[in-house]
């Protein structure tokens, strides 16, 4: 199935000038620098939320997947963005569409959204509302909400996670193993331990 766009690119950049003079615009100048940073930021997100329901809209169009992706092959801009992002998009659309997202970074609600968490989404966002949780933070909460348990690294500077039953296991059997020990050997089987913790978290 083949499309085109009827559009020249002459044609595109009229509409983009009509479409950009519609829009309400304050004046630049009247707004603070928090004023401006937070239009930056909306602008973007309106952009990711927009695309989102494009693509939303273009593939309900379709009976299957094979077809909405030859028409994404036939758009060079939309084919260019890449399969992962696409579906990103979709994702953050889907999930957040006519949901308020102050205090949530786009990549964020990218975490948010993502299929793999559909179940704890809703108690996830509840939790982020409003917060400026940084990434790391929204992956603790997402382990949090699927039963996992937390643990900070600090050399990493990120949240490393691991299964709350792999590790109430292995500490429980560490306990047991250092009860008899000096301090000094005591706190060398500990930190062995947190070596073990890093290699249980890379397995998630």
């Amino acid at each position: 199935m083949a499309f085109k766009l009827k559009k020249n690119k002459n044609d595109l950049v009229t509409l983009e000038n009509n479409f950009i003079q519609s829009v309400d615009r304050t004046r630049l100048e009247d707004l603070d620098l928090n004023e401006l940073a937070n239009r930056y930021i909306e602008i973007d997100s309106q952009a990711h939320m927009m695309k989102g329901l494009i693509l939303l809209e273009a593939r309900n169009r379709f009976p299957s997947n094979n077809e909405f992706g030859d028409w994404v092959k036939s758009v060079i801009a939309i084919c260019d963005d890449g399969f992962q992002v696409r579906n990103r998009l979709m994702n953050y659309a889907k999930f957040f569409q006519n949901k308020d997202t102050t205090g949530i970074s786009l990549s964020a609600c990218y975490q948010i959204s993502a299929p793999a968490n559909a179940e704890v989404a809703d108690k996830v966002y509840q939790e982020a509302l409003n917060k400026n949780l940084s990434v790391a933070q929204i992956k603790a909460e997402i382990a949090k909400a699927k039963g996992l348990l937390t643990v900070s690294v600090k050399t990493s500077g990120e949240l490393e996670l691991m299964p709350l039953e792999d590790i109430s296991s292995f500490m429980a059997q560490v306990l047991a193993d250092i009860s008899h020990l000096s301090k000094p050997d005591a706190i060398r089987v500990l930190d062995e331990c947190k070596k073990e913790i890093k290699k249980m978290d890379s397995k998630l």
